[in-house]
């Protein structure tokens, strides 16, 4: 049975051969669209047994929700389920080609792929070895008269960001580490010196563990086909359709591997919508590359405008932004960054009807608030809304994970139990620290570990004490204990007894530190172990929750696995990896849902915490939108800041922006690529940064059903102000958003 069809869908399912693409607007159904149409292909097409409908989409989340629904569409008109298509991210469609032929890419056939984590250590490991070699190189791009300790420790993070884009963009550009070598080698530019250094070390470590990254696998997946035209030839055979999902956040090797698979037979389909394209800053996609195919003489363009997700003021705010950027942003080099189609609400009879509006359902707060405040301000109005609201969703949307930990810290303290989309969940931060501090006391057993640790592990097992003078008191006994080897190596000539005696403790206070006594003890034993097995050891003291030892063993065996790819680490570096994790900044594969399905409503009556990166997909009922400032969401305005450009680096110079914008040159064959002044490459990130920050501003108003707040702060500074963009929608809430509906 056919399901019911909106006009602008209907007229996608005609689609039979040849280039098409589709602009489809926030909650149009696209993947609806794009999965029934896989099944009408493949009812349509006389398609052979050898033969698939290829379906590329953006992550892994999609490819199941891909695969279930085209299964659904299929059996409901008679074909056999999971049969006749195959879905893949670009990274798994990267992986079939490669495994298929690894000689094609010069690799054996046993070759691994690093996890993100394993080649950020990689990288980090070759960006110190070059800034211990290179000890005068900071000094260059250094501000005189910086805090040099301060400086170092924003050097420490730049050159990882640095080396990362730099590599990422090379392999995007087909650049090997030798022909950067051999441009840096005829350069006196020390940067180029130091990514190409870099580059070349890191995959030097790749090659010599037999692995390729996440951006090799694209590059050589692309180079088999370039290379074996009887091999592109039987893959063109294999898909002689190929539908692409997300095509806003496509890249330059992503495109040109698409385009040879779809050259034979030009059944080429891209569906996305710029207006969502947010990737840019941090990979190698950018959004001209669809906008540009839509614009292509042989490509038949086609839109999906009609959206029921969201009540229709909040669809006049979106496209409200829309229009005004278009029309009257005062810089005009940004009126290209959202592009029409505009929302139009669905027809009164459609299967989704747009939720009615209601009084004030889109509040804006204009108001100077610090951090803190904004925070503190919004979870009280999170804690009186879900009292009366426990069959709608909600959610709290951030733009990084530090501060979506500190909105559900604040909750958890006003006794609400969130909901966390974020790189690492709050359990997982939690044990990560303990464990974390337990192996850096172990490597380094100094006063200051030990104490954190006893404060850290005395809070986990007694969470219902609120008040503090217990510890305050057990603290001052291992203050006391001088030397340390008193407490943690006791002897019959000299403990740490006396001490508690002289302060005239109660039994259990002993008791607790008796117990704590004996753990160290076991665990010092424990340090000849496997990292996995010390992992262990620790946990069977520390923790009594099915929960939490569920979670330490993954930790334990995931830490063998890095121990088995990096004998040389010792408690130091697992110790820093574990911290990594507790602070939000990276996370351990396995313990994240960010790749795996997430559905809101099945958190009715809850708020989910989540950045707004992560949130693009989904919806909620109720979104809260914080941080509408000029730092998280500039406009080219003199008084913007921007995160990319450090308050250590002379100039205000984006060190990586430079980088790349040179390599780009370079691969365009530029011959003053690498010699040009610096400065111009800056102010096009600020443009790109700013027109992206836009489209994320969009992203963020349209994930809300039915109700929209957006609230700004001034920063740990107290100097930001509210985001231009946002205070035209504030002015333009006052202005037009209480007229009647029409």
């Amino acid at each position: 049975m056919m399901p019911d069809l909106r006009l602008a869908q209907a007229d996608v399912l005609l689609y039979s051969s040849g280039k098409m693409g589709v602009s489809a607007v926030p909650g149009s159904g696209k993947t609806f669209t794009l999965s029934y149409l896989a099944a009408s292909l493949l009812q349509r097409s006389n398609l052979q047994d050898n033969q698939e409908i290829l379906i590329v989409t953006l992550v892994n989340s999609a490819v199941d929700n891909f695969s279930r629904r085209i299964s659904e569409f299929t059996s409901g008109i008679g074909l056999p389920r999971n049969y006749g298509y195959r879905v893949r991210t670009l990274h798994g469609l990267a992986n079939d080609i490669v495994r298929d032929r690894p000689e094609l890419a010069g690799l054996p056939a046993d070759f691994r792929i690093l996890d993100e984590n394993e080649a950020t250590r990689i990288l980090l490991e070759k960006v110190d070895s070059w800034r211990r070699g290179h000890p005068d190189f900071e000094e260059i791009w250094t501000k005189p008269d910086t805090d040099p300790y301060r400086a170092s420790l924003g050097w420490s993070r730049l050159m990882v960001t640095i080396a990362n884009d730099f590599i990422r963009q090379a392999k995007d550009l087909g650049l090997t580490p030798q022909a950067i070598a051999d441009q840096a080698a005829t350069s006196d530019l020390q940067l180029l010196q130091m990514a190409s250094d870099i580059y070349s070390d890191y995959q030097l470590a790749l090659n010599m563990r037999g692995a390729v990254d996440f951006d090799d696998l694209i590059r050589l997946a692309l180079r088999c086909l370039q290379t074996d035209a009887d091999y592109l030839g039987r893959l063109q055979y294999r898909w002689p359709y190929i539908l692409e999902d997300e095509a806003q956040d496509s890249s330059q090797m992503q495109e040109s591997i698409l385009r040879l698979l779809s050259a034979k037979t030009g059944n080429w389909v891209r569906v996305g919508d710029p207006n969502q394209a947010i990737y840019e800053t941090f990979t190698t996609a950018d959004p001209k590359f669809l906008v540009n195919f839509l614009n292509e003489p042989d490509v038949t363009s086609k839109e999906l405008p009609n959206s029921g997700r969201s009540a229709r003021r909040i669809i006049r705010l979106a496209n409200h932004l829309i229009e005004w950027v278009q029309t009257k942003h005062p810089a005009e080099e940004l009126r290209n960054s959202l592009v029409k189609p505009l929302i139009r609400p669905t027809d009164p009879n459609d299967p989704q009807p747009n939720p009615p509006d209601t009084p004030n359902n889109i509040y804006i707060d204009t108001q100077r608030h610090d951090s803190d405040e904004e925070i503190r301000r919004v979870c009280n109005n999170i804690k009186n809304w879900l009292s009366t609201h426990t069959n709608e969703t909600a959610a709290v949307l951030v733009g990084s994970n530090e501060r979506g930990g500190t909105v559900a810290d604040q909750l958890r303290s006003l006794g609400i139990q969130p909901v966390e989309l974020l790189k690492v969940s709050r359990s997982t931060r939690k044990t990560a620290e303990l464990l974390s501090l337990c192996l850096k006391f172990l490597n380094k057993p100094l006063r200051r570990f030990l104490t954190d640790l006893f404060e850290l592990a005395y809070k986990h097992t007694h969470p219902e004490e609120e008040d503090n003078s217990r510890l305050k008191v057990l603290s001052r006994v291992l203050m006391k204990c001088e030397p340390l080897e008193l407490f943690l190596a006791p002897t019959l000539a000299q403990d740490w007894h006396p001490i508690v005696t002289s302060m005239n403790l109660s039994n259990d206070l002993i008791c607790e530190l008796d117990r704590f006594q004996t753990w160290m003890e076991r665990w010092m034993k424990a340090t000849l172990l496997p990292i996995d097995q010390l992992i262990l050891t620790i946990a069977q003291d520390l923790f009594t929750e099915p929960s939490d030892l569920a979670l330490s063993q993954k930790i334990a065996a995931i830490l063998e696995r890095m121990s088995r790819v990096n004998p040389e680490w010792g408690l130091e570096e697992f110790s820093t990896e574990l911290e990594s994790v507790s602070k939000n900044h990276s996370k351990i594969s396995g313990f994240s849902d960010e790749d795996l399905g997430f559905d809101p409503d099945v958190y009715k009556g809850k708020v989910l915490v989540t950045t707004i990166h992560k949130a693009k997909g989904l919806e909620w009922d109720r979104v809260y939108l914080l941080s509408a400032n000029n730092y998280d969401f500039p406009s080219l305005q003199p008084y913007d800041q921007y995160t990319s450009e450090k308050w250590f680096i002379r100039d205000q110079i984006n060190l990586p922006a430079e980088l790349v914008d040179s390599l780009q040159r370079f691969s365009n064959k530029d011959p003053l690529a690498f010699l040009s002044s610096p400065g111009f490459a800056t102010m096009e990130a600020r443009r790109k940064f700013c027109a992206e920050r836009l489209r994320l501003l969009f992203v963020g108003i349209t994930r809300a059903r039915r109700e929209l707040i957006i609230t700004w702060n001034t920063g740990k500074r107290d100097d930001l102000v509210m985001s231009l963009p946002v205070a035209e929608l504030a002015d333009y809430l006052k202005r037009d958003m209480y007229d009647p509906i029409t």
